[in-house]
């Protein structure tokens, strides 16, 4: 669904004076309005639920162990690991098969300890969920939360990246060695394994929590996985049935390893959203272009550009299921170098190895 950022953003293109050329040709540069981030969000309240809560979660383990039925206020990392590590409690193990993580099984959309619906779109939204998405469970830590609307990057916010197992959603790189840690009920390891966040590896989302979008030309969808080190990605074949002259464009985002697990863990993706750069608003703020995109989104200064980007929301999908749910199955025997229990997906296959690929099309006619 457009909304109406997309209009306001079209207008700018067809009123933009020509005449800024002579003051920099950068104002005429056509990418400055095309679509250049995506987030992912969920329900408003489930910024508090599923990972979100380690606290309450109180472990102990030993080689790799989790020992059920242990009390105590923290995380005793035996094993001498840094401590931030991602956990989340199946409320269903029947067999080898375990629910995704919602808090618990009766705290559904029925219920009022938690409503999990996603905010019904609406072409006049600015951002993805109206309702605060401030993690209140890390009320305690002394930076300013984020309350973006979507997923934030805590991890690459050096104000927060200490929170980052609370805040979520984007996983850390592999080299940080962070674990993700998969619980019973009664306390006990069903599966864990380290992260790969391969979005914090190529350094392609910025703190924010804005993906950066690569304007892939001709490309088709089988070759997208290929080209996911620049972000999300454009693509335009024919043979997917995509081309400027059937006026259709599509873009692939595809959460990967360790980013799909931890999306998984921290409540899933209900939407998706796709962002052009406010120009107005960063020439209000007396930011010139080029607009150079920058992982920790920074406003610099003195000789240097100031590429502190401003988004605009123009395009929003909303669902009502959790586009990550799914079973674990299977997850007796596996350890750190295997698939860590977290697997057969609807459609998805191991979300540990690869993840799922959302493809977003447009239509302009």
């Amino acid at each position: 669904m457009f909304v109406d950022g997309f209009g306001e953003i079209l207008t700018d293109i067809l009123t933009v004076n020509p005449a800024l050329s002579s003051v920099n040709t950068h104002f005429l540069d056509a990418s400055n309005y095309t679509f250049q981030a995506v987030a992912l969000g969920k329900d408003a309240a489930g910024y508090n639920f599923h990972a979100h809560s380690p606290n309450s979660i109180t472990l102990e383990y030993t080689n790799g162990v989790v020992a059920s039925g242990v009390s105590g206020a923290t995380f005793n990392n035996i094993n001498g690991d840094s401590g931030q590590n991602v956990i989340a409690k199946n409320f269903i193990n029947a067999g080898n098969y375990v629910s995704s993580y919602l808090a618990s099984a009766t705290q559904l959309h029925f219920i009022d300890t938690y409503d999990s619906l996603a905010i019904y779109p609406s072409p006049e939204h600015t951002r993805l969920e109206y309702a605060s998405t401030r993690t209140t469970t890390a009320s305690s830590f002394s930076a300013t939360l984020p309350d973006l609307g979507h997923y934030p990057n805590a991890y690459m916010d050096s104000s927060v990246s200490s929170a980052w197992n609370v805040l979520g959603a984007y996983a850390p790189p592999s080299d940080a060695g962070q674990r993700f840690i998969l619980i019973d009920r009664g306390g006990s390891q069903i599966a864990s394994g380290i992260l790969s966040g391969m979005y914090n590896h190529n350094k392609v989302v910025d703190k924010d929590g804005f993906i950066k979008v690569s304007q892939a030309s001709a490309l088709a969808r089988t070759n997208i996985l290929s080209s996911l080190v620049d972000g999300c990605v454009m693509f335009s074949s024919v043979a997917d049935g995509i081309s400027p002259i059937s006026g259709t464009a599509a873009m692939a985002v595809v959460p990967q390893h360790g980013d799909a697990v931890t999306l998984a863990m921290f409540g899933g993706v209900n939407h998706i959203g796709v962002y052009c750069i406010d120009v107005k608003a960063m020439l209000a703020a007396s930011i010139d272009p080029p607009y150079s995109w920058n992982h920790l989104n920074n406003l610099r200064v003195g000789n240097e550009l100031n590429n502190k980007r401003i988004y605009k929301l123009v395009s929003k999908a909303t669902f009502w299921d959790n586009l990550m749910i799914h079973s674990d199955a299977g997850f007796t025997g596996h350890d750190e170098a295997g698939e860590g229990g977290l697997q057969r997906g609807y459609n998805m296959g191991s979300l540990t190895n690869k993840g799922p690929t959302f493809v977003i099309k447009f239509n302009f006619f």
